[in-house]
């Protein structure tokens, strides 16, 4: 079964999506195959380790390494924000991972709040307008996003750190 992907538009040569959380348990190898089969360079999960352990994700970085995807974990609580002293410089090599032509995915349990926060901040801190990443999110993913004020919030406080 291939994942659903949200595809986003990005400046430059990289590809930036987001997904809902992956199946997880036995279908967890499955799913993590299935994301390199589709080009995916980088997973970026933005779940906190027991919610990860809820869903059958607890393998989630083994599993998308064994399938040759780079993994990163950015645990956020469901509808908060991360620290952004904490978060900045991993978001920064994100950045440029896409910005270098890397196919980026994030993802958390329905794939609208805190992985589109991700996905936002790696387009400003790409040069785009905050509000523009929210309408480009918001027209691949079909809903409005993120879920809530605080998010979108957090995500303008980034405009300031983007790249010349």
């Amino acid at each position: 079964m291939r994942p659903t992907l949200f595809t986003v538009e990005v400046p430059g040569p990289g590809r930036l999506g987001t997904m809902a959380k992956p199946r997880g348990g036995d279908w967890l190898a499955d799913e993590m195959r299935a994301l390199a089969a589709a080009g995916v360079d980088v997973l970026v999960c933005a779940l906190p380790a027991g919610e990860r352990a809820e869903l059958g994700l607890a393998a989630e970085a083994r599993e998308a390494v064994a399938a040759g995807l780079r993994f990163t974990a950015i645990p956020i609580p469901d509808r908060h924000v991360p620290d952004l002293a904490r978060v900045l410089p991993v978001l920064r090599t994100l950045a440029g991972q896409l910005r270098g032509g890397a196919h980026v995915v994030t993802h958390c349990r329905f794939g609208i709040g805190r992985a589109s926060l991700l996905a936002a901040s790696l387009l400003v801190l790409n040069g785009v307008a905050p509000e523009t990443a929210w309408a480009r999110l918001a027209a691949a993913r079909g809903l409005p996003v993120p879920d809530t004020d605080e998010q979108r919030a957090w995500v303008s406080g980034l405009a300031g750190h983007a790249r010349p």
